[in-house]
């Protein structure tokens, strides 16, 4: 059992399977405010100049309502963020992200859905590997990925071992990314489709790129785990059960129907919620 859950159990928080009728949140609350560094994520995360919204915080803040916990949103540099969550410890929680074994020794994962991935390029640069090995080996092609991005183990290893034959460009966005590709200055990225196609929704410029796509998975890159990461270093043991709970609880509903208030019928396909 998850120590967050034996702490639920004794702080006496009624559990289901107790067949207690009091639910689970008309007796939670948070201790403090929680902080949750954002960065602009498709439209998981939408920055508005101060004004954050999208599928996650739009999550948070209405189970938050209901469950006492209120959530603080900075806006930050994507590379700021991660550094808040697992080296500052400024941050509590960090969402949405990929699982991956070294996250995993520093915070308590709560998994919410699978991404699938791919490797995106133009149609007309005609880059179709069939594996990541395929991919490694034909050298005349050159990646650009997001510096701070994490896609599972699997992406990590094929990042490092494309830098390792000085074939990545990084960037700061993924529209950043978009544009490079689309001035020819790298041939693919890899990345889940979800996640990128909304991010050309960021710049009206990059409107026209979407229908010149082309989508190639990969074997050797499987689907990602996405979710949220709830810090053990910055909460008391209590907050990350209430964390927990409340997150538990959106991947059964509320996380999809944010969903499909923001992401077109089309992008949908890409996600697959775990219940």
């Amino acid at each position: 059992m998850l120590p967050i859950l034996r702490t639920l159990r004794r702080a006496g928080r009624p559990l289901l399977a107790a067949g207690l009728a009091l639910p689970l949140w008309a007796c939670a609350a948070c201790s403090r405010d929680i902080i949750v560094p954002v960065a602009p994520t498709g439209y998981s995360v939408i920055i508005a100049g101060d004004t954050v919204s999208g599928a996650f915080p739009d999550m948070l803040r209405e189970l938050g309502e209901k469950m006492g916990c209120k959530f603080l949103f900075p806006v930050v540099p994507r590379a700021r963020l991660a550094s808040m969550f697992l080296q500052s410890g400024e941050a509590d929680l960090m969402l949405p992200a990929s699982r991956s074994a070294e996250r995993d020794q520093l915070a308590i994962f709560v998994p919410m859905m699978t991404l699938k991935m791919a490797l995106i390029s133009l149609k007309q640069k005609q880059v179709r590997p069939a594996s990541v090995g395929e991919l490694l080996a034909r050298r005349q092609w050159n990646g650009i990925v997001v510096r701070s991005y994490v896609f599972g183990d699997e992406y990590n290893a094929l990042v490092r071992g494309l830098d390792a034959q000085n074939r990545i460009f990084y960037a700061n966005s993924l529209a950043t990314v978009a544009r490079m590709l689309q001035v020819g200055r790298g041939d693919f990225t890899i990345v889940a489709p979800s996640v990128f196609l909304t991010s050309l929704s960021e710049d009206p410029a990059l409107a026209s790129l979407r229908d010149k796509l082309e989508y190639t998975t990969l074997d050797g890159l499987p689907p990602t785990e996405s979710g949220a990461y709830i810090s053990k270093r910055s909460l008391s043991a209590a907050d990350q059960a209430e964390l927990y709970a409340l997150l538990e609880r959106a991947r059964k509903g509320v996380l999809w129907k944010s969903f499909q208030k923001y992401y077109p019928a089309d992008l949908l396909q890409y996600f697959v919620l775990q219940h």
